[in-house]
């Protein structure tokens, strides 16, 4: 069976955002006020729990595995100065693909700018993604998940 592409849309991150208060506020009418404030709370420690084990149960979820596959960086890159990084809060693709991203940093000299569009969609939407996290620099993009590997093969790849 084929992974899934290792990636978040943003409806997903809508539904995540817009559902877990639904469900709080149907069980607050429903239950009482106490179990609306438990789904809350609840909701939320599972949203982190889950971004930090994803790394060990992606390959259990159907996405195959997020380990990295590591690259030499050149220690400069010729014309990339700045790399922009658009994500979503509640991807646990997005903070993977930032900590590569920071450690080619380190090595290569370019600037990272993080966007967050998490209730900013028509940032990345108007130029045609749906999902995070995307990777843009110098008129190129890159949509979802990458190794180090695939970073560096990115950001060194000319126009």
């Amino acid at each position: 069976m084929k992974a899934m592409k290792q990636q978040c849309y943003l409806v997903n991150v809508w539904f995540t955002w817009l559902g877990l208060p639904g469900l709080a506020v149907m069980m607050g009418l429903y239950v009482g006020w106490w179990a609306g404030v438990f789904v809350l709370v609840v909701g939320m420690f599972a949203q982190v729990l889950y971004i930090r084990i994803f790394p060990s149960i992606s390959r259990w979820l159907g996405y195959g595995s997020v380990e990295d596959v590591a690259a030499v960086a050149p220690q400069k890159v010729k014309g990339i100065t700045k790399v922009t990084l658009y994500t979503a809060n509640v991807c646990p693709f997005c903070p993977i693909v930032k900590q590569r991203l920071g450690q080619l940093q380190r090595e290569m000299g370019f600037v990272v700018e993080e966007v967050d569009v998490t209730f900013r969609p028509e940032l990345i939407r108007a130029r045609g993604f749906r999902s995070v996290p995307v990777i843009e620099t110098e008129g190129r993009s890159w949509v979802g998940n990458a190794t180090s590997a695939q970073l560096v093969a990115f950001l060194t790849d000319s126009k």
